[in-house]
């Protein structure tokens, strides 16, 4: 069994047409049907359900066996490829939540040698999307903000920090002069949040959840500071957590009174079992101790 042969098999799966393989990897119909037959052969099984040529391509039992390995084989083809690509390349991709480029890299960058800092390629991305590119292989590493555990058996993750989430509102409004407020008291209350592929917004409808409201949300932005200037100017409250720093005085953050309280965690992530470069794990070491 070699990979085309794998990769012509879950591509199958998928197309359910030996055609439609055939064009996705610009080769011929019968190269397909011969690498498949060549699996039938090495397996002792037959793998497709063969009939009506115009009808879908269905698997065997042992089709949809083979199919679950196959896939895994593929995804760890692929993953080898690309990190040791990165590694040749001495480059390390990570994974960047704004939140995070901005209030706690500055820190980290200032331990790491110009050498390193050239060698480290960020992407910028929310944490739910870079725990997604991270267990594709699309990131090395990446820094990620959630809540509660990672559970993901494939992710290895180090906690680094974790603050607590609370409510902005304009200095002039009335509830700026609240030493607390309880999330059940906003339902009438307009907001502006993060986009969806922030941690942000799943805390955010968690907290409507668990108090049975729906809190109206007026606009939605990729930027901590576009959230700040609209809530300066009276258009909603905002909800952010506390590893974002906010100077502005036209801003006061009210602290929630419910409990218990999510908080925000901040932490460092890689793939389970990923083999670093010297290069690379020197970058790693310096941003674990952080």
């Amino acid at each position: 069994m070699n990979i085309k042969e794998v990769e012509y098999y879950v591509s199958l799966s998928e197309e359910k047409s030996f055609s439609n393989v055939a064009k996705k990897y610009h080769v011929s119909q019968p190269t397909v049907s011969a690498a498949i037959k060549r699996l039938e052969t090495e397996f002792g099984s037959q793998l497709l359900v063969r009939g009506n040529p115009h009808r879908a391509i269905t698997l065997t039992h042992t089709g949809r066996q083979l199919l679950s390995h196959a896939r895994e084989i593929r995804y760890h083809y692929r993953l080898a490829k690309t990190e040791i690509d990165n590694s040749e390349r001495q480059r390390l991709v990570v994974g960047m939540p704004p939140i995070i480029e901005t209030n706690y890299f500055p820190k980290i960058a200032k331990q790491l040698s110009t050498k390193a800092l050239m060698s480290i390629q960020t992407i910028e991305e929310g944490s739910i999307a870079a725990l997604n590119d991270l267990k594709t292989g699309a990131l090395d590493i990446s820094f990620l903000g959630y809540i509660g555990q990672v559970t993901d058996q494939l992710i290895e993750v180090k906690q680094i920090d974790q603050q607590p989430f609370t409510i902005l509102t304009a200095a002039d409004s009335r509830l700026a002069r609240q030493k607390k407020v309880g999330f059940a008291d906003l339902k009438n209350q307009n907001f502006i949040l993060f986009k969806d592929s922030f941690v942000h917004d799943r805390v955010f409808r968690q907290l409507a959840t668990v108090n049975q409201i729906r809190p109206t949300v007026v606009f939605r932005t990729n930027a901590a500071q576009s959230i700040v200037n609209m809530v300066a100017q009276g258009i909603g409250l905002g909800f952010l957590t506390n590893a974002i720093k906010i100077t502005d005085p036209r801003i006061v953050r009210v602290p929630l009174a419910d409990s218990p309280q999510p908080l925000f965690k901040i932490g460092l992530a890689w793939r389970h079992g990923m083999v670093f470069s010297e290069p690379q794990e020197k970058i790693m070491n310096v941003l674990k101790m952080f």
